[in-house]
């Protein structure tokens, strides 16, 4: 979906993270949780990003967004849990539902205490850009191979049995990603349809914008919003 897509369809609501992820001073709101994540940690990675970022913040509707600092860049490999998401589905059986975050981050812990090693090295492409439609904004990944897509599969699998979630919403089909930022404010319509074009300009140029890149080990780590996560 397109900023100006998105924008037609909001009907004057206003963006779903404000206040959630970040206020509309752009300061980050507590949101805390547990994830297992690779961490982009290569300087010409971080630089390339940070190259990225700098020319969408610098264009159309770059004002619009709170983007996430260098510190914070990383793809999921297993999302865990968020400590204001306790409905079925998205939270343990076997963890009582009024758990501390404390409780919930222990119960996390134990249960993937000895991380499953990733089969093999897996190598990640930038895909595209993506995330109006959720009213964020980030790089689509994928794996180099179809090997390497499953050996990322089969340590998601791993994560989700040891917690009891297999059959989490959306679990099978999640989508590899690292966040670049989150909408805090709508563009007027000429502004959103600019930045949708130059969006478009960048698309055929992400591969040499953002080269691929070797993914580091899965690291446990724990969160109290959308700008650190801490390896435990």
């Amino acid at each position: 979906m397109s900023l100006a897509e998105a924008l037609a369809t909001a009907n004057g609501a206003p963006p779903r993270f404000v206040d959630i992820r970040f206020d509309a001073a752009k300061r980050p709101v507590r949101c805390s949780g547990n994830t297992v994540v690779c961490h982009r940690r290569d300087a010409a990675g971080r630089a390339a990003i940070a190259d990225l970022v700098a020319k969408i913040a610098e264009g159309p509707a770059g004002d619009c967004h709170a983007f996430t600092p260098e510190r914070s860049w990383h793809m999921t490999v297993y999302d865990g849990l968020l400590h204001d998401r306790r409905a079925p589905g998205f939270w343990p059986a076997d963890l009582p539902v009024d758990a501390s975050d404390d409780q919930a981050d222990a119960f996390v812990l134990s249960r993937l205490a000895d991380l499953p090693a990733l089969d093999e090295p897996v190598t990640m492409h930038a895909t595209g850009l993506f995330g109006w439609e959720h009213h964020a904004l980030g790089l689509a990944l994928a794996a180099g191979s179809a090997r390497q897509e499953q050996a990322l599969r089969r340590f998601r699998a791993a994560c989700a049995e040891r917690l009891g979630m297999a059959d989490r919403p959306g679990h099978d089909d999640y989508r590899f990603h690292l966040t670049l930022g989150y909408l805090i404010a709508w563009p007027d319509p000429a502004t959103a349809r600019a930045a949708d074009g130059a969006m478009d300009a960048l698309a055929p140029r992400l591969g040499d914008l953002v080269p691929p890149f070797e993914l580091g080990p899965p690291e446990l780590c724990l969160f109290d919003n959308m700008t650190l996560f801490r390896p435990v």
